[in-house]
């Protein structure tokens, strides 16, 4: 199902690319991003790494079909992610069916989320374009929005 809802997805390098943490795990993720919907209001996690890392992560059988569909596209500039719900009041993670990827080639950002509880099953794709630095505030390098977004 294609959306007209308004999304904004800000991706950041992540700072921490290539260490490792607690026990010997290793951080793939080039990009940590969100995904911020309107109606309804929901925030969603992103974690980009290269699309072979994160298909051979898959854990269970929608999984496997998320993947084939993305495996059909492979090419070197194409990172992935899956998606994970996130509530600010309680801080609670849940991991919903889904996936959003990136071409850094085309600069082409397609987002698919299926969360029943919120009752969003939609797909965006949308065009990436860079953000402007600000010194001595944390901004996205990345932007991907079909939206006008309100400047704080």
């Amino acid at each position: 199902m294609q959306s007209n809802n308004e999304i904004a997805v800000r991706l950041y390098d992540n700072p921490f690319y290539g260490t490792t943490h607690g026990k010997g795990l290793y951080r793939k993720a080039l990009f940590n991003g969100t995904a911020d919907i309107t109606a309804p209001s929901a925030k969603y996690l992103l974690d980009f790494e290269s699309v072979e890392g994160w298909a051979h992560r898959s854990a269970n059988a929608n999984d496997d079909i998320m993947c084939e569909h993305v495996n059909n596209s492979i090419n070197r500039s194409l990172l992935a992610s899956w998606i994970v719900r996130y509530d600010s009041d309680t801080k609670v993670k849940t991991r919903v069916n889904g996936f959003c990827t990136i071409d850094l080639q085309t600069n082409t950002l397609e987002l698919l989320i299926e969360d029943a509880e919120f009752g969003i099953e939609q797909t965006w794709r949308l065009e990436v374009k860079p953000c402007k630095t600000v010194i001595g505030k944390k901004s996205p390098q990345l932007l991907a929005t079909n939206a006008e977004l309100n400047r704080v």
